[in-house]
């Protein structure tokens, strides 16, 4: 199985093809779907030989939409392809380094556990909610979503039979954040907003008792309006005490709360007896804040200025006075901090994708003792590590959480000791 959830094949010429929907060890028939210069997209014609692992997926628009990779095998076995695919991704660029890995953290939720999700909008046929089909832009819609949380589910209920009969033009999108009890929704349009709309959101607003609704138009000239709260709290436990966390509209939240919690204990174990840390792409503080309770001093560093505003008052909230939010692109504020010989022990860092290339490389310069690289992709984790362990720190250990089951997204932390 491929880093990208589709498995892998080779045709009688040698060339790899890749299929979605199959397991490892099944055959299958199999038809082009795209021809390029050193591969093959294809899909699955017919299936002539089933693996063991293989099930009847519960979602209905399984096979069409883009949400879900792999509701077609057992829970178990999607941990062990996970755990495989992190393990040579990281390998391949990494060929002499011995990996130790530690036990995986699994959801406690196969589905039903997802608090955060961007639904698609359409009026081809009357108002419809959905999310991209496979491989296009096109709305494929749904009635349910089987990893949206019961929460999310509720709202996106109530607000699609309220947008039917009161329609919202332009309307593109819907962005829900509802980690526990309060839920946040963002309605994303593509022009100007005109006053009827206005008042349709205000009347959404109340009647579905949201903490916040935001207005924001995606290409329009209209300014963002605002009813209600701009961040909806939650907790996580952190030691002997609950510790106040918060999303916004358009900012980052783990989408699986339950396995936020294990990675949030993780990361602070791994980050016992620090005196001065640094928090790389910080956000509004999932790991900065609770980390504030186990060090001596805090420096969070987060480039979206709304992100910083954020963790400053969740910290003042929980009177945490050891953190300070620093507004700023990492590699710019490492960069600053390496030139005025600041030094930290710990240094804990959660990368979008695309990794952390020019991170690394200012970190390896610097006295560092121990760095905990939080990853969503484990192709730039494995690029990132090499650089790393080239420049003298060795890898102490991998642990993979799911954080996305049914899908082929790979959370994982990686310990390095200098």
């Amino acid at each position: 199985m491929a880093y990208g959830g589709k498995g892998v094949g080779r045709r009688g010429d040698g060339k790899v093809v890749f299929i979605p929907m199959v397991i490892p060890g099944e055959t299958v028939a199999a038809y082009t779907v795209k021809e390029h210069n050193s591969y093959v997209e294809a899909d699955m014609k017919e299936l002539f030989e089933a693996s063991r692992f293989r099930v009847t997926a519960p979602c209905p628009y399984f096979t069409i939409c883009g949400g879900c990779d792999w509701q077609h095998i057992i829970y178990p076995k999607q941990i062990a392809i996970k755990q495989e695919i992190l393990r040579s991704q990281i390998q391949v660029k990494n060929p002499k380094t011995e990996l130790c890995f530690e036990e995986p953290v699994v959801s406690s939720r196969e589905y039903g556990y997802r608090c955060h999700a961007v639904v698609q909008c359409t009026n081809k046929a009357g108002f419809e909610v959905g999310f991209f089909r496979k491989r296009s832009h096109a709305v494929v819609p749904i009635k349910r979503c089987f990893i949206l949380n019961e929460r999310c589910q509720t709202v996106l209920d109530r607000m699609s039979e309220m947008l039917r009969t009161h329609p919202i033009s332009d309307l593109c999108s819907l962005e829900i954040h509802a980690p526990q009890d309060e839920v946040l929704v963002q309605v994303i349009v593509k022009g100007k907003p005109q006053k009827s709309d206005v008042d349709i959101l205000r009347w959404m607003y109340q009647d579905v008792a949201l903490s916040g609704l935001s207005y924001f138009p995606k290409n329009g000239p209209g300014s963002r309006r605002i009813f209600g709260q701009r961040f909806c709290s939650y907790e996580i436990a952190v030691s002997d005490r609950k510790v106040s966390l918060a999303s916004s509209f358009g900012g980052f939240i783990q989408a699986n709360m339950e396995v936020n919690q294990e990675l949030v204990a993780y990361v602070l174990n791994c980050a016992t007896g620090s005196h001065r840390l640094l928090d790389l792409y910080s956000g509004s503080g999932n790991f900065g804040i609770p980390l504030s309770f186990h060090a001596d001093e805090v420096l969070a560093v987060e480039q979206d200025p709304d992100l910083v505003k954020a963790g400053a008052a969740i910290a003042r909230k929980n009177e945490c006075r050891n953190i300070r939010f620093f507004n700023e692109e990492a590699a710019i504020a490492l960069r600053w901090l390496e030139q005025e010989g600041v030094t930290f022990d710990i240094v804990v860092l959660d990368p979008p994708r695309e990794g952390a290339r020019d991170i690394v490389r200012i970190l390896s310069k610097m006295k560092v003792g121990r760095i905990v690289y939080i990853s969503c992709n484990p192709s730039t984790l494995g690029r990132d590590l090499a650089v790393l362990i080239r420049e003298g720190f060795k890898l102490k250990s991998i642990r993979f959480f799911d954080m996305f089951p049914q899908t082929f997204h790979i959370e994982s932390i990686s310990v390095l000791d200098r």
